[in-house]
């Protein structure tokens, strides 16, 4: 028997809330039962806390930690609020209301413990093989006295997921079982943040020398890259040149699998939500792309100028993962992978299964790592969603199956919108992005969020050749450009359990449960608000041209004839030549400088096709030009708006040559200011350069105060970098 996605679905909705069902075989597939229980705390299983909306508690099992460390604290969310329950200590609340109290629901703050890598055939067991489980909540990790320090291991686990199993890499903070999706590293506003890497992985190496230039290689060389914060590109902090080796051995370490990173933000940085994962040139595809990723939050302070129910609204934490079987079957097999081979056509399996015990796509979006999860919330509240899009390809817009639940855009890629809160109908987010997205459901019942392709026809890189319409079922070489992912594979991506938090009573009549649904609904609408502006985020629309002090257009592609081969096009001094396609040199090469104190403009050409990103300064949208959008692109985009990565999800139609001006200031941080496509097979291939921020260390634009009179500086004396 072969069932519909929905009907799956539906199938799936009837199942006692006690044993759900094993049910999930993609569109048109083969259906099979499976019953799951509660798993509790045992000497052999650890139990990962869940967003759950509803009163009881409830635990997802996690599997044999083998040697990561004792048993997890088990937490609950009652009332909107996850409850941590430990022996030795009173429950911590983890909601916005304990941020300023800076208890940490799992670490204490301070130095982690001491790292402690798993034995070769000892990984831990990460069983998310089952689809419609509660949400896993991130292991959370609070700053004290504004210092957020961890020890961060970089180590293998043994993966059982929705159609395969293998050995995957993944973060986790030491003596903390694995959970998944990497912890989440709060910071504070002139704080700073101290992580100690531990590259557990051990040799050999892989490909690695001169010829494996601008290639997929060192599989088992790391290093960590900070994504979104206005903070240095230089040594100690967010210097993507870094190499952390991997362990001559199990037992021997060597001196170079560790490394000590330091960050200091400035007193006037904008709180949001930022994100890290790993980024050495040529193995940032492979471990980005099984999972390696976790989300930053600088939290709003106290005293912060922004609404209380904002302040205040009950979060859940969401890194969407783009996992391509396809896409690491390439990127091991050329980086010549040794702990798996991704079950490569032709090759003995290495470490490798493909059990379909849930579905047998392997081209697919998890959400904390987890197939279809299942997230429960109460009817009439607002929840705010932090989601990062931690993909090497795919884009992901979805929207509200049924329009019951209710949209309200607050904040991109970390940075507050100035006309917050913006309804949108659909959350689109390409490679890299994060949004902050205050989501309410208005009827009882299940709610999914159903995936959409915007109505965008896919198409090809032109490269230099006239751009030719492509129809849909012709897909050529889609290595070479990103693309929304498509809604025919996965219909669904997340199930919404929506429950009524008032009427508890089971002798409540229909007339009184729908009266407290009414109540809930009047609780609150959410009010325009603004946010106290940092002086680097001033709104720069108005500056005059003449006023900008460089200006030059960005373009990037792929060779037709190997897509393995991509470049950034030749603004190196200049800008603007683009018969004179530049693949990444070094470290010491930079495509152009700008001075700290200035404000420059960059023109985006293909925008449609390549996500441009840059660290250090974020910019903002001045003007999209040639694009055709559908209405809820058009309110998603908007000029004025603030990012630091950029694709337009523009029409094939009329649409292809999309392009965006963008202005951002080169403000106080000199040295390194990277920029790549965040496809990050393309940046792994050439398809990434660097700026040089030159001047005075600590510099500002002058200007920003004649804009925004009540514009916040950095006052912070910043920790010098090299």
């Amino acid at each position: 028997m072969k069932l519909s996605f929905p009907l799956l679905l539906a199938t799936i909705a009837l199942q006692d809330a006690d044993a759900h069902t094993s049910a999930f075989r993609g569109a048109g597939r083969k259906l099979s039962t499976a019953t799951h229980s509660h798993a509790h705390s045992s000497s052999d299983a650890h139990d990962a806390p869940i967003a759950n909306g509803g009163d009881e508690e409830s635990w997802v099992y996690m599997g044999d930690a083998g040697t990561m460390g004792g048993s997890m604290p088990m937490s609950m969310m009652i009332n909107g609020e996850i409850i941590r329950v430990d022996s030795d200590e009173s429950p911590a609340v983890y909601s916005s209301k304990s941020k300023s109290s800076k208890t940490t629901p799992h670490s204490k703050s301070g130095k982690s413990a001491k790292a402690t890598c798993a034995k070769d055939n000892e990984y831990p067991i990460l069983d998310l093989s089952e689809p419609y489980q509660p949400l896993i909540i991130p292991h959370q990790v609070y700053s004290k006295r504004g210092k957020t320090q961890l020890t961060l291991n970089y180590d293998l686990v043994n993966y059982k997921g929705p159609s395969y199993n293998t050995i995957l890499r993944l973060y986790s903070e030491a003596g903390v079982p694995i959970r998944g999706v990497g912890p989440t590293l709060h910071v504070e506003q002139g704080g700073s943040m101290e992580i100690d890497l531990v590259n557990c992985l051990h040799y050999p190496v892989g490909l690695d020398g001169a010829e494996a230039h601008n290639m997929y290689k060192t599989p088992n060389t790391t290093n960590i890259h900070t994504h979104g914060p206005h903070i240095s590109g230089n040594l100690p902090g967010d210097q993507i040149f870094v190499k952390v080796y991997p362990r001559i051995n199990q037992d021997d370490p060597g001196d170079n699998s560790t490394h000590d990173y330091t960050y200091d933000f400035g007193n006037n940085h904008m709180p949001g939500t930022f994100w890290y994962h790993p980024h050495f040139h040529g193995s940032t595809a492979l471990q980005n792309g099984q999972g390696a990723a976790g989300m930053i939050v600088m939290d709003e302070p106290e005293d912060y100028d922004i609404p209380d129910e904002i302040k205040h609204m009950p979060e859940i934490q969401m890194v969407f993962q783009h996992m391509d079987l396809e896409n690491l079957r390439l990127t091991a097999s050329t980086s010549l992978d040794g702990i798996t081979n991704w079950g490569i056509e032709g090759e003995e399996p290495l470490n490798f299964e493909i059990t379909n015990k849930t579905t047998d796509l392997t081209n697919f979006i998890l959400v904390n790592m987890q197939f279809l999860p299942k997230v429960t919330m109460a009817v009439g509240k607002w929840y705010r969603w932090r989601t990062v899009m931690s993909s090497i390809q795919d884009s992901l817009a979805f929207k509200s199956q049924s329009g019951d639940c209710e949209f309200q855009l607050l904040a991109k890629d970390g940075i507050y919108l100035s006309d917050a809160p913006r309804a949108v109908d659909t959350i689109i987010l390409s490679p890299g992005n994060r949004a902050d997205v205050a989501v309410r459901c208005n009827k009882l019942g299940q709610e999914y969020m159903n995936t959409t392709d915007l109505d965008v026809l896919f198409n090809f890189d032109p490269g230099n050749q006239p751009a030719q319409i492509q129809e849909e079922e012709e897909r050529p070489t889609f290595e070479m450009v990103g693309d929304f992912h498509d809604p025919k594979l996965q219909p669904t991506i997340l199930v919404i359990d929506v429950v009524n938090k008032v009427s508890e009573s089971s002798s409540s009549s229909d007339d009184e449960a729908h009266q407290d649904e009414r109540k809930l609904h009047a609780d609150y609408d959410l009010e325009p608000f603004t946010t106290p502006t940092p002086c680097y985020l001033v709104d720069l629309r108005s500056v005059n041209y003449t006023d900008i002090a460089t200006t030059f257009e960005n373009r990037y592609a792929c060779d037709f004839g190997d897509p393995q081969k991509c470049w950034v096009y030749g603004p190196y001094g200049v800008g603007g030549d683009f018969s004179d396609p530049i693949e990444w040199i070094n470290d010491t090469t930079y495509i152009n400088d700008f001075d700290t104190g200035t404000v420059n403009e960059i023109t985006l050409e293909w925008a449609r096709f390549h996500p441009y990103h840059q660290h250090v300064n974020s910019f903002q949208i001045q003007t999209i030009k040639n694009a055709v959008l559908s209405d809820s692109a058009k309110t998603w985009y908007k000029e004025g708006d603030w990012q630091d990565v950029l694709m337009l999800p523009s029409s094939t139609n009329g649409g292809i040559l999309a392009a965006a001006d963008i202005r951002f200031q080169a403000d106080e941080y000199t040295g390194h200011m990277v920029q790549h496509c965040h496809i990050l097979l393309h940046e792994d291939t050439g398809m990434m350069a660097q700026y040089n921020v030159t001047g005075k260390e600590g510099g500002h634009w002058e200007g920003a105060k004649d804009i925004n009179p009540e514009c916040i500086m950095n006052t912070k004396k910043m920790t010098p970098r090299t």
